[in-house]
C-alpha cells in the first residue's frame, strides 16, 4: 500500500477569533508552524491570578497551547521551525513555552522590537530567542522553504509568509493594511503573492463585519489628535502602545504642534527612540524608580528632563502626558489638576473585551477625565481584503483571524472556511471549495 505523502495544513487557532492564529504546514519529514499567539476564548477555562498551570501539559489540556508534541519535546530540531509574522502578543505570546531547540524565525525588525520590549520590562515578557532574517530571502527546513515578505501593519517588521512545499505553494498574509504609513508595502505584497501563484492563500479578515466604521489614515489621525489637544484647556493624557513606535513618536509631534510639552514613560520612549534614531526635541519623561537597568542607563546617558506630578499641577494645559494603565495612580498624585482629556489610541487596555477596560473607565470617571477614542485600525477593510484575494488569484483561499470569516467573499475564487484540528491536503481544500461553490 502506498503512503500518502501530501503536505498537510492544520489550524490550532485563529479560524474564528481575531488573533491566536496557529497553523502547521507539515510534510512527511518537516514542519513549519506559524504564528504562536494566544487569544482569550470566553467559553474556555483559563489560568489567571493564583490559578497557575503546573506545566505545558496543563495548558495543552485546556486548549491554550496547541496539541503538537514536537513543540515541547523535540527529537529532531532541524525538522521543525516556527515563523512569526509580527510582534503583537496575539501572534507571539506562546513562544516562551516552546522547546528551546526549535528555531524561531522572523524579520530583523520584529526581532529588534521584541528585544527592546523585553529590555524595557514591558508586558512582563521574558527574553525570546529569535533569528532575524532578511525579507524576501528563502530559507529551508527540510523539504519546506519559506520567506518573509513585508506588509504595512501598525508595528515594525510585519510580514506575510510564503511557504513552498513539494506539492503546494502557500501564502499567509499575516496582518496588513493599506491606510498606514507605508501602504506601498502591502500593495507590493499583493503583486509578489500573485507572481508566486499560490495554491492556498490564508488571509486575515479582522474587519469583516465592521464596514460601517470609517477608515482613518495615520496622517488624518495626526490632524485629529492635534485638534483635540489644541481645543482642550485642561490636562491631556494619551495611552501609547509601545509596539507601535511610529504612533508614539506621532504623539510627540502632535503635542508640540498643539503647544504642549510631551511627557512619556521612559520605557515607552526607550523602545520608540531606537526606531527613530534619536529622541524628539522637548520631550520630557516621568520620574520613575522602577526602571529596568537598560532603560535607566539609556535615560542617564541622554539626561532628558524628568517630571513629577507637582511639576504639572501649576500648568496642566501646557502638557500632554502618557498615562499607562498600570500607572493610573498618577491621577491621585495630580490632585485637583487631574481632570482633563484622555486620548485612547489603540493602546492597552485594547478594547471592551479586555477586563481592564471597565476599570479604566471607572478611574477616569472618578477623576473627571473625559475619555475619547482616537485611533485607526492595523487591518485592511473587508473590501480591500476581498480585492487583494481577487488580485492574487490563489486556487483556494481560507479567511482566518476573524469573527466573521464567512463575510470575506472574493468573486470567482474558491473559498474554504477551515475548522481547527482538521488536517487538510491541497486536494481536500479544492474538493471542499468545489462543494461549497455548488452549494
Amino acid at each position: 500500500m502506498s503512503v500518502d505523502k501530501s503536505t498537510r495544513i492544520t489550524f490550532f487557532g485563529g479560524t474564528r477569533t481575531i488573533g491566536g492564529t496557529i497553523c502547521r504546514v507539515k510534510t512527511s519529514s518537516s514542519q513549519i508552524v506559524f504564528d504562536m499567539g494566544h487569544v482569550v476564548r470566553p467559553e474556555s477555562p483559563m489560568f489567571s491570578g493564583s490559578l497557575r498551570p503546573r506545566s505545558t501539559a496543563d495548558l495543552r489540556a485546556v486548549g491554550i497551547l496547541p496539541d503538537i508534541p514536537e513543540l515541547y519535546q523535540i527529537e529532531k530540531p532541524e525538522s521543525m521551525a516556527i515563523c512569526i509574522s509580527h510582534n503583537h502578543l496575539d501572534h507571539t505570546a506562546l513562544l516562551p513555552y516552546m522547546a528551546n531547540e526549535i528555531s524561531v524565525f522572523s524579520t530583523k525588525e520584529t526581532c529588534k522590537i521584541l528585544k527592546l520590549i523585553s529590555e524595557a520590562g514591558i508586558e512582563d515578557q521574558p527574553p525570546l530567542q529569535l533569528t532575524g532574517v532578511d525579507a524576501e530571502t528563502w530559507h529551508s527546513v527540510g523539504d519546506l522553504r519559506f520567506q518573509f515578505v513585508p506588509v504595512d501593519h501598525d508595528t515594525p517588521g510585519a510580514a506575510a509568509i510564503f511557504i513552498a512545499a513539494p506539492d503546494l505553494r502557500l501564502v499567509y498574509s499575516g496582518d496588513l493594511r493599506f491606510h498606514g504609513w507605508r501602504p506601498e508595502l502591502s500593495r507590493a505584497f499583493v503583486e509578489k503573492a500573485r507572481t508566486f501563484e499560490p495554491d492556498v492563500l490564508l488571509v486575515e479578515g479582522t474587519r469583516a463585519g465592521d464596514e460601517a466604521r470609517p477608515q482613518v489614515t495615520e496622517q488624518e489621525l495626526v490632524r485629529h489628535m492635534v485638534e483635540a489637544m489644541a481645543g482642550e484647556e485642561r490636562m491631556v493624557y494619551f495611552n501609547a502602545y509601545p509596539r507601535h513606535p511610529e504612533r508614539v513618536l506621532a504623539f510627540a509631534r502632535c503635542a508640540q504642534e498643539a503647544g504642549r510639552t510631551p511627557v512619556f514613560e521612559a520605557r515607552t520612549l526607550y523602545v520608540a527612540s531606537h526606531f527613530a534614531g534619536g529622541v524628539p526635541e522637548s520631550v520630557h519623561v516621568w520620574a520613575d524608580d522602577s526602571l529596568t537597568d537598560p532603560v535607566r542607563e539609556w535615560l542617564a546617558s541622554l539626561k532628558l528632563p524628568l517630571v513629577r506630578p507637582e511639576d504639572l499641577r501649576d500648568a496642566p494645559s501646557g502638557f500632554a502626558a502618557e498615562l499607562a494603565y498600570d500607572k493610573l495612580w498618577r491621577l491621585i498624585d495630580l490632585g485637583s489638576a487631574a481632570n482633563g482629556l484622555y486620548i485612547h489610541s489603540n493602546g492597552a487596555p485594547l478594547g471592551p473585551f479586555d477586563p481592564a477596560w471597565d476599570n479604566l473607565q471607572r478611574w477616569l470617571a472618578h477623576f473627571g477625565v473625559t475619555f475619547r477614542a482616537l485611533g485607526t485600525s492595523g487591518h485592511a477593510s473587508l473590501s480591500e481584503i476581498e480585492q487583494a484575494v481577487e488580485e492574487i488569484r490563489p486556487r483556494v483561499y481560507l479567511p482566518i483571524h476573524s469573527f466573521h470569516p464567512e463575510c470575506v467573499v472574493a468573486e470567482g475564487i474558491p473559498r474554504v472556511l477551515p475548522e481547527e484540528r482538521v488536517e487538510y491536503t491541497l486536494s481536500d481544500l479544492l474538493a471542499a471549495a468545489s462543494v461549497a461553490t455548488r452549494a
